[in-house]
């Protein structure tokens, strides 16, 4: 009997013993789970490594937060760029992009220094505004007064804020550094649009023949053509060389009006000069033809219809003789100063020969030569006879006593000849 409880005790504490055992073992096993499962979780993951990114649509939202119903901070247009520093789920987060606005309560700020801890720093200058950044006491930042709300200030967003943008509409393009130097290009690229349309507008202000446009066109020619990823400056180059040629064409346009204009006023002023010209000239022939047709019919300066023009250029001499006689003589008539002029005519005979030298004042175009000896005897001229009809021949004239200006024998105008 005694051995029978020894051996009841004995079942009794191996069974014990085998239960403890198992129940270490099972802490162990969970003990084991614990610890690979907390190796596991500790591992670390790949850090991330900033990126510059470029916008690939137009209208692409960026967000306060990495989810669809987060606020719109702005939209995004195609070819933006921007520092991708970080992801999350389908976002990635960027650094805030250039020109983007944020707002301080004016009322924590004293000289540009913070003076609360943990002040918002939010997208609107409204208390319900999204957060998008926190300041601390003692940061220092540079703002203006708002104009929309006088008790805010607007920054512009500290380097911790973050802002999302869905990972589908991102292109990488080159690492973080690539950012600066692209921005540096464009930058580049607006110095040399501005200086270009600085040089189209001096040289638009000059007169017409004196513009030259080559450097100007040289200039917009490379921007459109060799930075198309500047889309929004190659469009600018583009405006500006449509409205330079157009500006260059009008120029071109005023200048030649002009100048047909100068010519025309020139052809025209010189056309009148001609016309007033002969309408004098019609003016004295109209007057001599008045002068030599006499409605009385004593035509005293035409003798016949085909007066020669050695006959026509003595008119004017008989005119002036004519005129101060009348003047003399009470206003009276051509005729009857002829008619006086017949009565003291003297006659002459001998052979009538041409006097052809190119003098000045000679006393008349023929000479009445001697028979005998050749030698001269007068001066001949006249308006009433064609004395080249009579060169050579032997003839008695019946003359009028003329000025001789000083020449070596006298002068006659012959009235008829025989």
């Amino acid at each position: 009997m005694y051995k029978q409880i020894i051996f009841a005790i004995s079942s009794l504490a191996l069974l014990a013993l085998s239960s403890v055992s198992a129940h270490a073992e099972q802490e162990s096993c969970y003990l084991m789970q614990e610890e690979t499962a907390s190796n596991r979780s500790e591992t670390p993951a790949a850090p991330f490594t900033p990126f510059t990114g470029k916008v690939t649509k137009n209208k692409v939202r960026l967000r306060a937060q990495p989810n669809l119903d987060s606020p719109v901070v702005k939209e995004l247009s195609q070819n933006d760029m921007l520092i991708i520093s970080g992801e999350a789920d389908d976002f990635f987060a960027v650094q805030p992009p250039n020109g983007l606005k944020a707002f301080v309560f004016r009322t924590y700020v004293l000289d540009n220094v913070i003076e609360a801890s943990r002040v918002n720093v939010r997208l609107q200058p409204d208390t319900e505004a999204p957060i998008i950044a926190q300041l601390k006491a003692g940061d220092r930042i540079e703002g203006n007064i708002s104009s929309v709300n006088s008790k805010w200030l607007e920054i512009s967003p500290p380097s911790t804020a973050r802002f999302y943008v869905s990972k589908d509409y991102i292109e990488k393009i080159g690492d973080a550094s690539m950012m600066g130097i692209l921005e540096k290009k464009r930058d580049e690229i607006n110095i040399l649009l501005n200086a270009t349309y600085l040089a189209s507008q001096t040289e638009m202000q000059k007169s017409f023949p004196e513009i030259n446009l080559d450097q100007v066109y040289l200039n917009l020619n490379k921007l459109i053509n060799e930075h198309k990823g500047y889309p929004e400056q190659a469009a600018r180059a583009k405006e500006l060389l449509s409205s330079t040629q157009d500006a260059y064409l009008q120029k071109k346009i005023s200048y030649l009006e002009a100048k047909t204009k100068i010519v025309q006023e020139d052809w025209q002023q010189k056309n009148q000069q001609l016309n007033e010209q002969m309408k004098s000239q019609q003016q004295k022939m109209s007057h001599l033809e008045q002068q030599l047709n006499r409605p009385n019919g004593s035509a005293p300066f035409i003798a016949y219809n085909g007066m020669s023009n050695k006959m026509a250029a003595w008119v004017p001499v008989e005119k002036s003789i004519f005129e101060e006689w009348s003047r003399n003589n009470d206003d009276r008539s051509e005729e009857e100063f002829y008619q006086e002029q017949s009565q003291s005519t003297v006659a002459l005979r001998g052979t009538i020969e041409p006097y052809n030298r190119v003098i000045k004042n000679k006393p008349g175009d023929y000479v009445l030569v001697n028979q005998s000896n050749h030698l001269p005897i007068a001066y001949l001229y006249s308006t009433k006879v064609n004395l080249q009809d009579h060169v050579g021949h032997v003839v008695t004239i019946q003359g009028a006593q003329r000025n001789n200006n000083n020449f070596a024998f006298p002068a006659y105008f012959v009235l008829s000849i025989e």
